[in-house]
């Protein structure tokens, strides 16, 4: 059976959300192992906390994209804008409420990662709704996405391992 679009989008952004909750634990579960610290938060930077929009947005995009009756031309590079939208959400709003109350509020944190990759679903929802070819990519194009999101990957990695001395990348 086939579930619709806005069904298909509902469970994954279920998904995504459960996986972003439990992948905050799995760095401390593991022991801290330094490999699952590539992909999963080693401390309470923001920086960090981008993997738990990231990596499920990623994880739940190879499920979507199996369950989908229809396969967009530009899915890879919507699932891509996706989590950096959520991304984006995600510093702006820590960064704006922090930086007005002075403090670091976690009940504001769990609302902010809900509301994040809320955004970042609804983007891909109507992205793919509008029934447009709204990337107009050329084949390269698409293999742009593709490296883009290799490179975002590689990012992580790479600043997990030796983060830059500037706040987003510090822990509180």
């Amino acid at each position: 059976m086939k579930l619709s679009l806005k069904q298909t989008e509902i469970y994954c952004f279920i998904i995504a959300s459960i996986l972003g909750v439990l992948f905050h634990f799995v760095y401390e579960w593991s022991g801290n192992n330094p490999i699952a610290g590539l992909f999963f938060p080693v401390n309470e930077s923001t920086w960090e906390h981008l993997k738990l929009i990231f990596f499920p947005i990623l994880i739940t995009s190879v499920l979507e994209y199996k369950m989908l009756n229809f396969r967009p031309d530009c899915f890879i590079c919507t699932k891509l804008v996706s989590s950096l939208t959520g991304m984006l959400v995600t510093v702006v709003l820590f960064y704006t409420y922090s930086g007005v109350l002075g403090k670091n509020i976690d009940f504001l944190n769990i609302a902010i990662f809900f509301i994040a990759m809320a955004t970042a679903w609804i983007y891909s929802y109507r992205t793919f709704s509008s029934g447009k070819n709204v990337c107009h990519l050329s084949h390269a194009g698409k293999w742009v996405c593709i490296l883009s999101v290799l490179i975002v990957i590689l990012l992580f990695f790479i600043f997990t391992v030796s983060p830059p001395g500037i706040a987003l990348f510090q822990a509180p």
